[in-house]
């Protein structure tokens, strides 16, 4: 009897011993954080991670995989779920951007944007990582988490360009994502759609962005987040993206609350998605323009396309605008129908827009790069062009007369048109349904990411997220602009916390309704709710009643 109870100790301790071995090697079901001393070293379900320390205690983890490279047989596919790792897995830099031409068009030579994307530009697939930032140590209690879409027309940019340390510093772990950008991302194409469960193609990139949600709601908790008070939020077509998820029925509890920063797709103005069929013609062509015009050896001709071909064709012609279509699930009707039939992802939104956003584009495209400035013969022929049997009404709402200079006249009507007006739309639209909190940002002074020397760049597209991210590109911001970016960052992380941006200490934000139409001001040392922002951009001149889809982007 002795000696089999011997044997059978010794194999009970062997299975123990091999068990334990496995559990160092075979990832985790669920992610837990470390039981341990040691802050930086995380455990996820696909296998642990270590981050780095920021200042004031806080933590970074970066390069974090949420899904496969969509790579090979991957590429223009739905997400799949990232293999699993042993060891630890070294989070203290971050992965590559996804495949984009480097924006380095100024005249010198450097970047158009701040981030580091926009410098280096990439051709690497194996992109779908994200980044999470996290606070200094509080009582244990889970915190909210904002989990942000970079912008860039969803064919630049990457979520390394976003330092997530202010707002983190305010209490909010903050994620931000990679996802597949121009023709990767959002190619639409019979052949691609003859492969999909849906008969559907495109919105790759969309797809992205929820297996980051996913990733989120799984993991988070592993990092001190609260997988309950989710916020998804960014800016320009990071901020249509949160618009189209919040009607997409795949993103259904994926978030709680949505921040949307100059960029809209609910109502007249906004982002309107291609209809599956368009998709499909822009993405025929696209694949003609890089050899692969062979129906049925289309997805294995597009498949073997270097990545350098692929992007450097992005660039071109019809398809040098990408976004998403209706059609795939992710996606199955346009977000304004979604919104009639109530079919929506409705969540407490946070809205807005820049005082100033079209000056950016005109001191690009019309002082750098097209020879500018504007005359009062050239602005009106560039309204000709753009706005055809419309010009005349829209020189009579902007003449050139009535603007320091015609640059700024362009500017006014590119603002109120493709920006202002069409925030404003969203915030009437939602308002109806959720607590939806609008502002308008307005420093005349925020630091220029360009130089312009025919056209004061003001309050542009992008400038208030020096105010959110910190960003070393830019000039520093004076005593004022920092007021101003603690007013914010306070007002971000309480809404990310609640729902309702009003926090302890900062002005009074009245809640949006149609009826009062009040919005809130920011600007240095002067933050309050204006009620004459409609006026202010004519809004009554772009939407002025219910009808057709305008097709701006």
């Amino acid at each position: 009897m002795r000696a089999p109870s011997l044997r059978h100790a010794l194999a009970r301790a062997a299975a123990a011993v091999a068990a334990l071995l496995l559990s160092l090697t075979v990832p985790p079901p669920t992610a837990h954080a470390h039981s341990g001393t040691d802050p930086l070293l995380v455990r996820t379900d696909r296998g642990w991670v270590r981050g780095a320390a920021v200042h004031d205690g806080g933590r970074v983890f970066q390069g974090i995989p949420f899904a496969a490279p969509p790579t090979g047989e991957l590429r223009w596919r739905p997400p799949r779920p990232a293999p699993p790792w042993s060891g630890v897995r070294d989070a203290t830099e971050p992965a590559h951007p996804c495949p984009q031409l480097p924006l380095t068009l100024l005249p010198d030579g450097g970047p158009v944007l701040p981030g580091e994307s926009n410098r280096t530009g990439s051709t690497t697939e194996d992109c779908l990582y994200l980044n999470v930032w996290t606070p200094a140590r509080t009582d244990g209690r889970p915190l909210p988490v904002l989990v942000w879409l970079h912008g860039g027309s969803n064919v630049y940019g990457a979520g390394s360009d976003y330092d997530g340390a202010a707002l983190a510093a305010r209490g909010v772990v903050v994620v931000t994502v990679n996802y597949r950008l121009g023709a990767l991302g959002f190619l639409a194409h019979p052949a691609l759609s003859a492969e999909g469960a849906d008969r559907a193609s495109g919105d790759y990139g969309l797809m992205d962005q929820q297996a980051a949600l996913r990733w989120v709601r799984g993991n988070i908790g592993a990092f001190g987040g609260d997988r309950n008070r989710v916020t998804l939020g960014g800016q320009s077509a990071g901020s249509a993206d949160t618009c189209l998820h919040i009607a997409s029925p795949t993103a259904k509890g994926l978030f709680h609350r949505a921040i949307q920063q100059s960029g809209s797709c609910a109502a007249d103005g906004g982002l309107t998605p291609l209809t599956l069929d368009a998709a499909e013609r822009k993405g025929s062509e696209f694949a003609a323009s890089v050899g692969c015009t062979d129906p049925p050896t289309a997805t294995a001709c597009l498949r073997t396309v270097p990545v350098t071909e692929l992007i450097r064709a992005i660039g071109t012609g019809a398809s040098s605008l990408w976004s998403p279509n209706t059609g795939p699930r992710v996606l199955p009707r346009p977000p304004h129908e979604a919104w009639a039939d109530g079919r929506v992802n409705a969540v407490p939104t946070l809205s807005g827009s820049t005082h100033d956003e079209y000056r950016y584009f005109t001191a690009l495209y019309v002082d750098l790069l097209g020879g500018g400035p504007l005359t009062p013969a050239s602005y009106a022929a560039l309204i000709q062009l753009q706005h055809g049997n419309r010009a005349a009404v829209v020189l009579g709402t902007y003449p050139a007369s009535a603007y320091p200079s015609p640059n700024l006249a362009y500017s006014a009507v590119g603002t109120d048109q493709r920006f202002a007006c069409p925030a404003r739309a969203d915030s009437r639209l939602y308002g109806n349904r959720v607590p939806v909190y609008a502002y308008e940002f307005h420093d005349p002074q925020a630091p220029p990411f360009i130089p312009a020397p025919h056209t004061p760049q003001g309050a542009f597209h992008a400038s208030e997220l020096a105010y959110l991210f910190p960003m070393d590109a830019v000039p520093p911001l004076t005593p004022a602009q920092r007021r101003l970016s603690a007013t914010m960052t306070a007002y971000w992380a309480r809404f990310a916390a609640t729902g309702d941006p009003n926090a302890p200490g900062t002005p009074p934000w009245p809640r949006y309704t149609a009826d009062e139409d009040r919005i809130q001001v920011l600007t240095p040392d002067r933050v309050g709710p204006t009620t004459g922002f409609a006026a202010d951009h004519h809004c009554a001149f772009w939407q002025p009643s219910p009808g057709p889809r305008g097709a701006e982007r």
